[in-house]
């Protein structure tokens, strides 16, 4: 009976078309995640950033029904052709102002813009001072600010796949931990982060999330090839 105490979401991608009422693909100047008139091996969606500087990306996101109150999950495995020239974000937020504009203002020293308020996202920028992958959280209540922790040195392998998993926990009404993993193609864990110990790294498990998926080309004329192999979601079921 446990299927009936929580909320699970998977896709894998092996339809002939975005499933729009699951998920709003963008793109600035590049082509928004949609599945391949091809399609590859178990399935996939693709977006392509554009080919210009800062400000060509290629956005996935879903619905705004997901909680840490609700102790919600996701996990996503993931690859770009290029990871030299890519700003990315994976994970969590409340909605946004704009699709297609980034919610980490500056990943040296993190602050968080585009409307978002409660964010878990694993983030990389790599025309900033750290080039590596860091997880970072905000929590919309007092005294919950934007915290940052460096995921080793880790960076993305081209052309090979990734994990992103984030998981929050609740620890009292509209408060939630969160923690952060990477998996490598193999599915080992190779980075962990955990954030909550204190207010100031908590968010605000009452604060309804989508998931997040985003890529820009910063400095030059590549453009970025993102595959999604899958995404999955979980919460529990009963209201906090």
């Amino acid at each position: 009976f446990a299927w009936r105490d929580c909320v699970f979401f998977f896709d894998d991608f092996w339809g002939d078309a975005i499933q729009a009422p699951w998920w709003s693909a963008a793109s600035t100047n590049g082509t928004a995640f949609d599945e391949p008139s091809t399609q590859l091996v178990n399935g996939i969606t693709r977006g392509i950033t554009g080919t210009g500087a800062a400000g060509d990306e290629t956005v996935l996101t879903g619905e705004a029904i997901w909680s840490g109150n609700n102790q919600v999950g996701l996990e996503v495995k993931w690859k770009a052709d290029v990871v030299t020239d890519t700003k990315m974000q994976v994970g969590l937020t409340d909605p946004t102002t704009n699709v297609t504009s980034s919610i980490i203002n500056d990943i040296d020293t993190p602050t968080i813009q585009n409307g978002a308020t409660d964010v878990a996202l694993v983030g990389q920028d790599t025309s900033q001072t750290l080039t590596t992958m860091a997880y970072i959280t905000d929590g919309s209540t007092s005294n919950m600010n934007t915290t940052k922790t460096n995921l080793g040195t880790r960076v993305p392998t081209a052309a090979t796949y990734i994990t992103t998993r984030i998981q929050l926990a609740r620890t009292a009404t509209n408060v939630a931990v969160s923690r952060a993993f990477l998996l490598d193609a193999n599915g080992a864990i190779t980075e962990t982060a955990n954030h909550g110990d204190v207010l100031a790294s908590q968010i605000n498990g009452g604060v309804l999330l989508k998931p997040w998926f985003y890529w820009e080309n910063v400095t030059n004329a590549t453009a970025l090839t993102i595959d999604i192999d899958y995404a999955a979601l979980w919460q529990d079921r009963a209201s906090s």
